[in-house]
């Protein structure tokens, strides 16, 4: 009976492990055809290595690795590089920086490889002996200094942005809105799970390691489900990053005039409607660089660029909506360059006091 109870435990943590794990991976293919851009593909990457992560924790922490001994630390080359990539992530979603990958950004993942050639070039019998006794061997301390790198490397990343760009620039106000509430608890847990999995790891307590590792389809599940709430306050702590920086800089060599000539003559072109459109496909088209039309917008407006853009989108699908009747809300916002229906919704909501369909209805109505 006991036998038994502790199988179902086991099957029960992996389901569990592995549910996350296949919920990010389709998750990443999903956002991959979507976004087919840089920033598309580094977020589907992310996704993807966290995916592998909670696979391999899932054999992991179950003992099923003992029947399929290769999968135990495919994840490592993969969560390295992830969180080289994740800090240029940040830096796209929060500073409007285009995404350049280099050369050097593959130098943890590739040195993590190197230090697991050993390991998958021993047979299934010799993998497990290595697993087994991972504490008690020189190899075996390699490999769990490894696992305890990709944690840290995650830490340092996210760490050395919010020390770099977060802290001297994003005002507290920022952290005490609404739209706040839903991102500080994404982000309080991130921290608490690495945290977790460091001092497992450190100090060697297989419950903390065990609570981190269940911890993360939690994550992903809440981020997911919550990721429309997150938009809000990435764009307010955009502005203010870029309100702060700007605050005492001024733009050389160019022209206000210049660029709003530039800009108007776009927005006439109507390049808003393109889903794709970043700060820095903005700039280029408007001969100036990324970090110039940054500043312009927010010495202009005081706001970002992609407020600038959404209230371009509004107008056009307003007029949309009331000249095409027979055309459905998912068409126009596609139309007028939102990726998604829910997001089309909100920023329809935020601008004009009113959703789609009720502007819709109410327009009949005058």
């Amino acid at each position: 009976m006991e036998t038994t109870s502790l199988s179902l435990t086991l099957l029960l943590e992996f389901l569990w492990m592995g549910s996350g794990s296949v919920f990010c991976l389709i998750w990443s293919f999903s956002n991959l055809i979507r976004n087919r851009n840089v920033h598309g593909f580094v977020w589907s990457f992310v996704l993807f290595s966290t995916g592998l992560w909670l696979l391999t924790g899932a054999f992991m922490f179950t003992g099923f690795h003992q029947y399929l001994p290769s999968i135990a630390l495919i994840h490592i080359p993969f969560v390295f590089l992830s969180s080289t990539l994740l800090y240029l992530y940040l830096e796209y979603l929060f500073l409007e920086k285009p995404i350049q990958i280099r050369i050097y950004h593959f130098i943890p993942a590739i040195v993590s490889v190197i230090f697991l050639i050993p390991y998958f070039l021993e047979s299934n019998v010799g993998k497990l002996e290595i697993l087994n006794h991972l504490n008690k061997t020189e190899y075996g301390s390699v490999l769990v200094g490894l696992n305890f790198g990709i944690k840290i490397s995650i830490l340092l990343s996210v760490g050395i942005f919010l020390i770099k760009e977060w802290i001297p620039n994003v005002r507290l106000s920022v952290f005490f809105t609404k739209k706040a509430v839903y991102s500080l608890i994404f982000i309080l847990l991130i921290w608490i799970d690495l945290l977790l999995g460091s001092i497992g790891f450190t100090f060697q307590f297989p419950f903390f390691r065990k609570l981190s590792a269940y911890l993360l389809p939690v994550l992903m599940y809440f981020y997911y489900f919550t990721r429309e709430l997150w938009a809000p306050f990435v764009s307010d702590v955009r502005d203010s990053i870029q309100r702060n920086k700007y605050e005492k800089s001024k733009l050389v060599s160019v022209q206000l005039e210049t660029i709003d000539q530039r800009l108007y003559e776009l927005m006439r072109e109507k390049v808003f409607c393109d889903e794709d459109l970043s700060l820095s496909r903005l700039a280029e088209m408007a001969e100036v660089k990324p970090g110039q039309l940054s500043e312009y917008f927010h010495k202009r407006y005081g706001f970002g660029f992609y407020q600038y853009i959404n209230q371009y989108r509004i107008d056009e699908a307003k007029r949309l909506l009331l000249e095409s009747e027979e055309r459905s809300i998912l068409s126009i916002a596609d139309s007028v360059g939102f990726n998604s229906k829910s997001t089309f919704n909100r920023v329809f909501l935020e601008t004009v006091g009113s959703t789609p369909s009720e502007f819709r209805k109410q327009s009949k109505l005058t």
